[in-house]
């Protein structure tokens, strides 16, 4: 399998709900590299790097979102190479 990179937004209600944390406790399950952090604009910009199949099941995943957030949209831009993140964070 080859890897892929994604930059993903999430928007809707994801700020304040928990959802950066929830997005690093799966992309460990899963076994996503990359990071994730909030945007001033009140959005959510994570980076998928990994497997295609793994990159499918982490934007299910974040498309469900914790329990306290409401996904409207996740815009998914592949990117041209891979930045060879070493796992993954969430950045303040």
């Amino acid at each position: 399998m080859t890897a892929k990179s994604y930059r993903v937004i999430i928007k809707g209600i994801v700020q304040g709900v928990n959802f950066r944390n929830f997005t690093k406790l799966e992309a460990d399950r899963i076994g996503i590299k990359g990071y994730v952090k909030n945007t001033r604009d009140g959005h959510v910009e994570a980076f998928f790097e990994g497997e295609e199949d793994r990159i499918k099941e982490m934007v299910a995943t974040v498309h469900i979102g914790p329990p306290s957030s409401r996904v409207k949209e996740v815009k998914l831009y592949e990117q041209e190479s891979l930045s060879n993140f070493k796992d993954f964070k969430v950045i303040r």
